[in-house]
Formats: C-alpha cells, structure tokens, sequence
C-alpha cells in the first residue's frame, strides 16, 4: 500500500480574481448577464475590524464557483484563499464563497477541506527595513517586483503560529527566513499560488506563481459568448478586454495542464514550463496569458456548469433576453 501523498495546496488571491467589489457600476445597468451576474453570485462580506462592523458587497468573477469545484474535485488538492484583506473580513468572505459553490452542487464537507490567510500571514519587508540592513532587506524583494508584504508560500508549510514566530525571529537574524533555494526546494513543491499582483511574490518562488490577468468587467454590457471559439483580439480596443474579463478560464486552464503534467515533473517545474517563463520577462508582455490555455479552461469549467461560457463586451444586451 503507498503512503498517503501530502496535499497539493493552491493558495488563491480573492480580490480581482475570483471576487470583484466593482458591484455599484453593474448594479447601475437594467440588465445583468443571467450565467455570469445571476443574483446568487452576488454577496455581502460582513466583518468587524479594529471595533468598527463592515458589510462590503462583493460579485463572484466568472467561473469562479465553477473553478473551486474542479479544485475540491481533486483529493489532493487543498484549496486556500490567500488575501492581503484582514483575516476577520477573509474569514467571512470564503465561508459564503465555498458555501455557494456547495450550493451549485458540491459536497458539504468542503466547509472542512479549505484554509484561510490574510494580510497578518504576510512577509512584511517594510516592517524589516526598519530593524535592518537596506542591502540585507533587498534579498526578501524579488528584482522588478517590490511591495511591502509577500505571500511566502513556506508559510503554509510551517503553520501560521509557527512561522509567526520565524518571523520575529528574522527581525534579529535574517538567516531564520532567507530564501534557501536548496532548502526551500521541498517545502515549495507541492505549493502554488494563483495571484494577479506579482508586487507579493517571495524571492525564490517564481517558480510557483500562477499569475493571472486581474479581472475586470466587460462594458458596457457583459455577455454569456455564444461561440464555440476562443474570440478574436479586439482590434479597436486599446487594451483587449477578453483576457482580464475571464482571469479564471486562464487559471483553470494552466492548472489543468499542470496537473496532467505532475507524473513526469514536480508541479513547480510544469507551472513554470508552461507559463512562468513568459511573465517573468518585461520584454515578453504580449505572449503573457496564450490563448490556448483560456480554451482549455472552458473545457474544463463546463463540466460543473454546461451553459458557461467566456463572458465578452457587448453594446447592449442580447435581443432574445
């Protein structure tokens, strides 16, 4: 008999990628999409923070539900939300977004099979710089990508308490958390982050960052697609809205690949082979997100819920709503 194979944990960001606050400009228009703005996929946050109660309505992204349901599908696989939001305000938000997807069909023992991290997990580099050496604090700064706090993946190896106290610990002796890459190599490789704001990337860990467009509406209408295709660049746009509009079709797609990939390499190595290579690189901005892995994401996300499809910009809604 195997032993029991340690879980794969893919520590999502929430914000602009699987959730959206941009809800007044969408509660403006006098038709919402009914796959992708059905009133279900609509929340309120409720959280209190320093003594103060928020309720903060929040929208789900497209394919959202759909994706964490592939994700609990996998018995390896343990999903975790991981946002630089205040855990009480975290906490809140993953309990109704793995409620939902039980709702549209999963199993209710999810409730147990998910983590939460928050803005309190994070590497806080500007709290270091201020206990240490400017040339010691730029080896926690990855080149290129700066930012007070990080998402350091070896956290969810240690625990939250445990790595609390490594933490502390760095602010006298930088060596306790040091990116090793020798070291780290095997805590990191059954880990993954999908984040959209490469700004909280640990040094040492690009290897395991699946980065994705952040999301943003279609407008002024945002439309189920009717097409088979993946739909052609947007020539008059300045900006194509069709790849920030479905971030989690792309996300789904890399992991669908990766994970047919983890027989013959470790998970961070197909993360990287396949998509890693081109974000790194400034000079490769255009290659970033290939379209093939957005197709490949629809076929897998239909298959908890057939009538998805990409969600695209129209000038007005369909004429048959």
């Amino acid at each position: 008999m195997k032993p029991p194979q340690d879980p794969i944990v893919i520590a999502m960001d929430t914000d602009d990628l699987l959730t959206s606050m941009e809800v007044g400009s969408l509660r403006k228009r006098d038709w919402l999409d009914p796959v992708h703005h059905a009133d279900h996929l609509f929340f309120t946050v409720e959280f209190e923070y320093n003594g103060v109660p928020y309720e903060v309505e929040n929208v789900l992204t497209p394919g959202c539900l759909e994706l964490l349901c592939f994700l609990f599908d996998h018995e390896r696989v343990r999903p975790a939300f991981f946002s630089a939001g205040v855990r009480s305000r975290n906490l809140d938000l993953a309990d109704k977004v793995v409620q939902l997807a039980i709702d549209a069909g999963g199993d209710p023992q999810w409730k147990g099979r998910y983590d939460v991290y928050s803005r309190e997990d994070c590497f806080d580099t500007e709290r270091l710089g201020r206990r240490l050496d400017r040339e010691i604090c730029r080896q926690f700064q990855p080149e290129h990508y700066f930012g007070n706090l990080k998402k350091d993946l070896r956290m969810i190896h240690y625990g939250r308490d445990a790595y609390h106290n490594m933490f502390l610990e760095t602010l006298d002796d930088p060596s306790v958390l040091l990116p090793d890459p020798e070291k780290d190599e095997a805590i990191l490789e059954n880990l993954i982050l999908v984040e959209e704001d490469s700004s909280y990337l640990f040094p040492g860990q690009e290897k395991n960052m699946l980065l994705c467009p952040t999301y943003q509406h279609p407008y002024p209408y945002a439309v189920n697609y009717e097409g088979g295709d993946v739909p052609p660049p947007d020539r008059d746009s300045l900006m194509d809205p069709f790849k920030p509009a479905n971030t989690l079709f792309y996300a789904a797609g890399v992991l669908d690949r990766v994970f047919a990939l983890s027989d013959q390499m470790p998970l961070p190595e197909a993360l990287w082979r396949e998509q890693g290579h081109l974000w790194i690189d400034p000079q490769r901005y255009k290659e970033r997100c290939p379209l093939q892995f957005y197709a490949r994401g629809r076929e897998v996300l239909r298959r908890y819920n057939p009538r998805l499809n990409f969600v695209v910009a129209s000038q007005e809604p369909p004429a048959s709503e």
